[in-house]
């Protein structure tokens, strides 16, 4: 059986949030601001271990979002006369409905070219802000930002800085609950095959878009706090290269990993206070420990523990599930009939007029020399092309227009020529990705690791492909074989109607 850790990991939150405290206690002012500064680059960083570590996509414009929460508080606090505990979810809101709207065109492209938009996001809000004068106070900024308050206290620098830690605990924990969760998996399905997601009726659009949202989000509320704590703000306030510093907190602490923006965050805001009696050489030296720590550990200062530390035993049980009555689980009796189908490419005739019947119950072969086109005709039962003519029914189901991820979810399931694993994730977690057939709700994005049952039906599944390795091994480093037969166990947690073997 699988671990749990999101309770644990709410406790050993709490245990490091309180090896703060003496560090808050005996702290002057600077120390306080320089403490809390750590607890908001982790906050930040927690969002972009969201977008970077999990669903796989690159921002350097994140410090539009931080930006964009710290002037919401600041204008309406200032100017709208709302308190903090208003304005400050208010930020938070509208730094995740602009994260929504970038991840429109942003998703649209890929590598170099989503970062060059995050870019111009960033240059975007920069230039806005000094602008609009009338709303931002243009280069002169806002100053005046008052302290939280709770029944006419006004909160200190010292509360304000636990504030900031108790905004990052919470944080990591909701980022514990993520990961674990079936919402956290299809994150890191889409991240590391979005092809092979798509078989298993994954959304890539939407799982990205929610990872954009949630991220900007955490770092709008870490703005709105900043804003407060800092009292004043301006367009300098936010330069992009404060969005480099925020993206080498996650890679410094580790991308993926729970602990990692803690990290980070420590390296990146304490270390330059630590250089500080080198003057002006303290940033040249800076950059350069910056470079000898990504060099001796890529994978961030987690992953290199975690290559040290290894693989822990695999404990399984023998699973009470019964395999067989799972993928019984659709009683009716299905026929997969393809009528007429083509498709071309360029000036290549992939599949002219091919029709065929998979009646259930049955194993229908398709047979033919290699370029006969029998991937391609694979490819277009299964959604991944879309027929220039003809038409593909399931039962009395036309599928011919439905989408990737639906063919799936209609209950068809397949494999490839050339295997598509999960390559970073545990084989037990290729399987879980699959059992719910890409049905995730919104409601369940921090919701329980995963139920016990789906565990047990996951172990069930590898036991009866024949699986005989550790369900904890990362599915990258099996061996051919394996990564055979946890594909097909993969593609058989859907519980599929027709499952198509390439």
């Amino acid at each position: 059986m699988r671990r749990a850790p999101t309770w644990r990991s709410l406790l050993l939150s709490l245990a490091g949030g309180g090896l703060a405290v003496p560090l808050l206690w005996q702290a002057n002012n600077y120390q306080l601001y320089v403490l809390a500064l750590v607890a908001l680059s982790a906050t930040v960083g927690v969002g972009l271990n969201v977008l970077i570590g999990l669903a796989g996509q690159f921002s350097l414009g994140h410090v539009a979002f931080y930006g964009i929460g710290a002037y919401a508080v600041g204008i309406l606090t200032t100017k709208a006369g709302l308190s903090f505990w208003l304005a400050w979810p208010i930020a938070g809101i509208l730094a995740a409905l602009s994260g929504l709207l970038l991840a429109i065109p942003a998703l649209a492209v890929r590598g170099p070219y989503l970062a060059m938009v995050t870019i111009a996001f960033g240059f975007i809000f920069e230039q806005g802000a000094a602008e609009w004068a009338g709303l931002t106070g243009g280069w002169n900024g806002i100053s005046g930002i008052p302290m939280p308050r709770i029944a006419g206290h006004i909160f200190t620098e010292r509360e304000i800085a636990v504030l900031a830690f108790v905004t990052a605990i919470v944080a990591f924990w909701l980022f514990a609950r993520l990961s674990s969760n079936a919402w956290g998996r299809a994150m890191r399905a889409v991240r590391d095959a979005e092809t092979a997601s798509q078989s298993i009726g994954l959304d890539p659009t939407k799982i990205r878009t929610v990872a954009f949202v949630l991220s900007a989000t955490a770092a709008g509320l870490a703005g709105g706090l900043f804003a407060a704590m800092s009292d004043f703000i301006s367009p300098e306030s936010f330069p992009l290269f404060q969005s480099i510093l925020f993206v080498l907190v996650v890679m410094i602490g580790g991308t993926g990993s729970l602990w990692g923006p803690l990290i980070g965050a420590l390296v990146v805001v304490l270390l330059p206070e630590v250089l500080s009696f080198l003057a002006q050489y303290r940033l040249l030296l800076f950059g350069c420990l910056l470079l000898v720590i990504l060099r001796l550990a890529p994978d961030g200062v987690m992953g290199l523990l975690a290559r040290l530390r290894g693989g822990g035993p695999d404990t399984r049980a023998r699973s009470s599930v019964d395999v067989a009555s799972y993928l019984a689980g659709v009683n009716e009796r299905t026929i997969l009939s393809v009528r007429k189908v083509s498709i071309r490419f360029g000036g290549v005739q992939a599949a002219v007029d091919v029709s065929f019947d998979a009646p259930a119950g049955q194993i229908t072969s398709l047979i033919g020399p290699n370029g006969a086109g029998k991937s391609t005709v694979l490819n277009l039962m299964c959604g991944f092309y879309r027929p220039d003519s003809g038409c593909i029914t399931l039962g009395d189901r036309d599928v011919t227009g439905l989408k990737t991820h639906q063919f799936a979810r209609a209950g068809i399931a397949r494999t490839f020529q050339t295997t598509q694993l999960f390559a970073d994730m545990s084989v037990l977690d290729n399987v879980l990705a699959g059992l719910r057939r890409g049905e995730l709700a919104l409601a369940s994005l921090f919701g329980a690791a995963g139920e016990n049952r789906e565990i047990a039906t996951a172990e069930a599944l590898l036991d009866f492909v024949g699986y005989k390795g550790s369900i904890h091994a990362k599915a990258g480093v099996l061996s051919h074989v394996d990564r055979r037969i946890v594909e097909i166990a993969r593609a058989l947690s859907l519980s599929p109607r027709v499952l198509a073997l390439d």
